[in-house]
Parts: structure tokens; C-alpha cells; sequence
């Protein structure tokens, strides 16, 4: 079945070119990032990617799913950032280390004033998809 965790497995290879870089990347082993992929092509009944032992390359299919699942796991970021919003969260977002100690502190000191308002505590590498979605999302 086509999820948005295999979507998001497919297109870390997509962009990798690599199932090892794509699994670290994702943080997992590449075994079943391969067993996922290899769902996902059975799931949709086409080729997604040629593998070679120097990488992979996108098929036709896996060069047009590519560009919908990266349109899909914008969207539903998009989404849970409303859901979030609309429930009272409030999302705070550091890129050092120094402000990641500071966003903590600013997020403890909110709660405290603001107990009503959820704030969750959401930690997202830079090289993740889902991080260039919240940096596209900033206000300029």
C-alpha cells in the first residue's frame, strides 16, 4: 500500500541516487529501505528506479511518481502545520546548537505563561525533506 512513509523512502533515493546515502539519510539500514521501495514498485505495478552497483536512476514511472510524491509530502506537511496551528501548537525551529539550548528555553518559559497551547518538542536534521518544507513555509 502507498503511504507517505514510503513515499517519503522513494523519494530519499530519488534525490540520493544511492539506497545506502538515502537510508543514512534516513536514519535506518538499507535492507528494508530496499524491501520498502521494492513494496512500493510492487504496489504501483512499475519499475520505479534502474539499479546499478555504482547507484540508481529513475524510470519514466519513478521520474513521474517522483514528482507527485514530492508535491504529496509537501501538502501534508502543509497540512499538519494547520491541523497544528488550528489545535493551539506552536512550532519552534533552531539550526545551531547554541539556539537549539535557547529555543528550549524559550519554549519552557511559553509554556509556563501559556499552558494551553501545546508545544511540542520536534527535532528535524536539515538535510530531511521535511525541513526544507518548514524553511519554505518562514515567514520572509
Amino acid at each position: 500500500m502507498m503511504d507517505l512513509r514510503s513515499l517519503r523512502y522513494f523519494v530519499a533515493v530519488a534525490e540520493e541516487r544511492h539506497f545506502g546515502r538515502a537510508a543514512a539519510r534516513l536514519h535506518m539500514t538499507q535492507p528494508p529501505l530496499s524491501r520498502a521501495v521494492r513494496q512500493l514498485e510492487a504496489d504501483l505495478g512499475a519499475l520505479l528506479l534502474r539499479r546499478s552497483p555504482t547507484g540508481v536512476t529513475l524510470t519514466a514511472a519513478g521520474a513521474a511518481l517522483y514528482d507527485e510524491a514530492r508535491a504529496l509530502l509537501e501538502q501534508a506537511e502543509r497540512v499538519r502545520a494547520r491541523v497544528a496551528a488550528a489545535a493551539g501548537a506552536l512550532t519552534i525551529g533552531t539550526l545551531a546548537d547554541s539556539a537549539e539550548q535557547a529555543g528550549a528555553r524559550l519554549a519552557a518559559a511559553f509554556r509556563r505563561r501559556h499552558p494551553q497551547v501545546r508545544v511540542p518538542d520536534h527535532r528535524v536534521p536539515l538535510r530531511r525533506p521535511e525541513a526544507r518544507a518548514y524553511m519554505k513555509a518562514l515567514p520572509a
